[in-house]
This record gives C-alpha cells, structure tokens and sequence, in this order.
C-alpha cells in the first residue's frame, strides 16, 4: 500500500520521519524556548565585552552530511553548545561587530521560536562569541531556519529572527565564509 500523496509505503515515511528525527540529535538537548529569557539574558553586557570571536559553522549536519564528514576528518574543529564549528576564528571589521553587537542586544531582533521548521534540524552557520570578564555569551545563528541559540551564565533561549534582523545578520555574516566549502545547494 502507498501513500497515494507521497507515492511511498507508510514502512518508507516511517524511516524517513525517524531519520529526519534522528538530526535533532545534533542539538545534544533542548535549548530553552521561552522568550522571557531574553530578559534574563543580560545581553546588554555584551556591548562591554573585551574580546569577540566570530566562528564558522561546517556544513548542514542533514543536507551536507557527506561533506561535513569530510570537513570533520580534515579540518581543525571545535564544538560551542554541541556544535563543530572551525577552528580558526574570523576577524569581524569593527563597523560589523557594531552592528552585530546592536541587533543582538535589541529584543526586536527576535520573537518566540514558532515551532520546528522543515529545514532538516537547527545548523548553526556562525557563531558570535562575547567575552565580558569571565562570562561568556554565545549566538548560534541558523540562515536556514531564521532561527538562534543564545546561551549566556545565567539563561538561554531558543528563539526566531525578525525578517528585517534576519536580512542584516545575513548581508553582514555572509562576506566571511571563508572555510567552509561550496555545496551542491550554493
């Protein structure tokens, strides 16, 4: 018997729900979704930050998995929040930190997370480190998905990016793709 909207059996959507599934494992856990978070973020601290790093995230774990296998073999990698990101780090020009450190600190770049989307799993393609003294503050950034991870010492939130928000992350983000290669979806 097919699923006559699918054209596959109901063994084959099945297997492909529960290897589409199988990516959320990738986020190691459950990143907290509540917006009031956001309050108790502190994020405004990053505007005072001593040092920012900017990482580049390895191919899509879903899409480019043959890729990112072979990124992870050859390539020096570190994970942030369970992610791999390359190791070597990228130098943001000092207008774009500005920038980034503006849209991350404003609420209105964010609204609640709306659901899992059908992108095949949070893939975080940046990630913005800022170091305020001791305390670390992360922003996992998904081009796919229009999606973030914020994780700070004392709260973390899983949450949307606004579409205008969106737009300036991606035109300021993009230029520094710089390790991870073309894929077929480029």
């Amino acid at each position: 018997m097919q699923t006559p909207w699918l054209g596959i059996t109901p063994i084959a959507l099945v297997a492909v729900l529960f290897s589409v599934g199988s990516v959320r494992s990738e986020d190691r856990r459950e990143t907290d979704t509540n917006f009031d978070n956001y309050k108790l973020l502190a994020v405004k601290n990053v505007a005072k930050a001593n040092k920012v790093v900017l990482y580049e995230g390895l191919p899509h774990q879903f899409f480019e998995k043959n890729l990112l296998t072979e990124e992870l073999k050859s390539k020096k990698t570190v994970r942030v929040q369970g992610f791999p990101f390359y190791t070597e780090t990228l130098r943001l020009k000092d207008r774009d930190l500005k920038e980034l450190t503006e849209l991350f600190t404003d609420i209105k770049s964010f609204k609640p997370f709306s659901g899992y989307k059908k992108c095949g799993g949070f893939h975080p393609d940046y990630c913005l480190e800022w170091s305020v003294g001791k305390e670390v503050y992360h922003c996992l950034i998904c081009f796919g998905c229009y999606e973030v991870k914020i994780f700070a010492p004392k709260a973390e939130l899983y949450c949307d990016i606004e579409k205008e928000a969106y737009k300036k992350f991606k035109q300021i983000l993009q230029p520094y793709r710089k390790q991870r290669p073309k894929s077929e979806q480029d």
